[in-house]
Parts: structure tokens; sequence; C-alpha cells
């Protein structure tokens, strides 16, 4: 009869790791890689974690990029199913930053009977939503916090529960950063006749930016465990072009990047995105970005994010705000 909450599940922990396996824990939905610039590059973001993003990634991050901000994210995942996000983060002052970020899925299937006639559909949903704060007690070292309300739907079966974020961010030298993020943490919750568990997540990784002739290059990597998965590697790039000429006040972005512990096919768990970039007016930016995420066998899906930026006291040309660690 829930034959689509199986398929959910399935689909959430391919979309998160590239590859497909038996689950111990529930709530998937938030597995899934949130916004198009840090699933471009290959969800290495731990140590990036430098726009709205952050509050899914790495919490931490906020504090040590003081600017404001907002992106909304859409994907259409396989299944028919869709999956929208959204995030706002705003500095108080110099060491203090707050954010509040949300997401939800949708997605239906076909009830069938005891004979395996079709005898209409029904609807599945997961929704997580809450705040999110950073504070940076030293210059180039941050801590980060979020919480979140997570509810999910099966039909008329449902349940809610809540879960916790923390995370550092640490700039020991100009251009390095090393971060690490402690995700999905909470108490179990009752779905339908089980206790189903979080998918705690525990995430490491560095970062480094090249600049160079006027452009800049970030390469990424992260270190993410999950309770009922081996380790996972990603590794990602993002190269920042500024237009020049009768284009001047533009960027393009090209990205990259790759997660191992795939099984599905040559290309399953490669990213590759593109961004670009439109300084609006005195420090206010404007942000497209799209990404194709392959699952090999299962084929891809897309994700197109659109964020918007406002970052006091940098530089008005695209690539000096908050995308780029700048000290």
């Amino acid at each position: 009869m829930f034959r689509g909450s199986l398929a959910l599940a399935v689909l959430a922990t391919g979309t998160a790791f590239g590859f497909l396996g038996p689950s111990a824990t529930g709530f998937t939905f938030m597995k899934i890689g949130v916004g198009a610039r840090p699933v471009g590059m290959g969800g290495a973001y731990t140590a990036v974690a430098d726009d709205a993003n952050a509050l899914f990634w790495n919490p931490a991050g906020l504090a040590l990029n003081p600017t404001y901000g907002g992106s909304v994210t859409m994907m259409k995942l396989l299944q028919s199913v869709s999956y929208a996000s959204a995030g706002l983060v705003a500095p108080i002052g110099r060491r203090l930053a707050v954010g509040f970020a949300g997401g939800f899925l949708s997605a239906s299937d076909t009830r069938r009977d005891e004979l395996g006639q079709e005898i209409g559909t029904f609807g599945l949903s997961d929704i997580a939503v809450g705040p999110g704060v950073a504070w940076q007690p030293l210059t180039g070292l941050g801590f980060g916090l979020g919480a979140r309300y997570v509810y999910s739907r099966i039909d008329s079966f449902h349940a809610s529960a809540f879960s916790f974020d923390g995370g550092a961010i640490y700039e020991p030298v100009k251009y390095i950063t090393v971060g690490a993020s402690l995700l999905h943490l909470g108490p179990p919750r009752r779905f339908i006749s089980e206790w189903e568990y979080p998918p705690v997540n525990l995430r490491a990784g560095v970062a480094g930016k090249i600049p160079f002739a006027g452009n800049h290059l970030i390469l990424s990597s992260d270190l993410s465990l999950y309770p009922d998965y081996g380790p996972i590697l990603s590794a990602g790039a993002e190269l920042c072009v500024p237009l020049s000429g009768s284009a001047a006040g533009q960027a393009l972005y090209a990205r990259g990047g790759y997660q191992s512990g795939s099984h599905l096919g040559t290309w399953s768990g490669f990213s590759l995105g593109i961004g670009y970039e439109y300084n609006l007016a005195t420090n206010l930016f404007l942000s497209l970005d799209v990404v194709y995420l392959s699952y090999g066998l299962l084929g891809g899906s897309e994700r197109a994010s659109v964020g918007l930026r406002y970052s006091p006291g940098n530089s008005s040309s695209p690539g000096n705000g908050s995308r780029v660690k700048k000290r």
C-alpha cells in the first residue's frame, strides 16, 4: 500500500551518496544535498560554507562572512519527487550572525489493492525548518548552532521531531579554511509503528583559494560519516572568472565535483555546475546557479538556485563578496 514510502527512502539515500543500500535511520530526506553551488562542488562544502547554504552544511561558516543574503533552490529529483529549500542570513555586529532555513519535499505514488490494481494515489511530504546562529570569538575562528523542526507525512500518517546542528570553522592562514560539523542530531521519533533515528552526519573538510590574474580557484574536500554507511569522500572545485569590458560587474563560475561510494555506473557521483553573478548596485549581488548530478544507471537530477546578498564594506565587483574568503 505504501510502496511510495520505500521508494522515497531509497531515493533520498541515493541522492545523498550516489549509491543505494539499506538504511538504519529515518528522516532520509535530510540527506539530500541542498543548494546548486554546494552540490556542484561534489558536496565538499564544510570548509567553504560562506553563503546561505551554510545553514544546511556548517552553520559556523556564517560567522566568518558578515553578509546579508538569501537563497532559494528548486530540485527535480527521481520518480517525480520535488524538493524546495530556502535560507536567509544576516550579521549582527562584527562577530555574530543569525539565519533561518527550511526545506519542503513533496511526492505522490499509486495506491494499490491486494491484487495490485490501482485504486488512486496518495501523497508524501517532508518539512524541516528552523533558525541558526554563528559566533566569531576570535578573528578567523567561528562556531555555529542550528535547530530544525522536522515533520513527515505519508498518506494519513504523520510524525514530527526536532534535530540540531553544530559546527566550527577556522582560517589558520589567508585563503585556507578547515571546518567540521555535526548535523541532524536529535531524539528518535515513532512513525506509524516503528521508531526511527535521525541520520546523524559528522563532516570534516578543508578548502583553499588560489587567486590568479584577477580570477580565483577554490579547491575543497570533505569526509562525511553516517551511522548506516561507510565513509564518503568528496572533492570539488569552483573557478570564478570576473567579466570585463561591456560585461563589467558580472562574473561566471564553473564547478565540478565527485562523491565516492558510487556503484551505479561510470558517471555516478559526478556533478557539473555553472553560475552567474551580477552586481545590481553598490555591494548588492544577484546570483544564478545550476547543477547536474549524475546517478549513473538511474539517470540524473538538476538543481537551480537564485541568491541575493548584500556585502557591506566589500568591493562592488563580482567574486569579492561572501563567495570568497577576503581578509
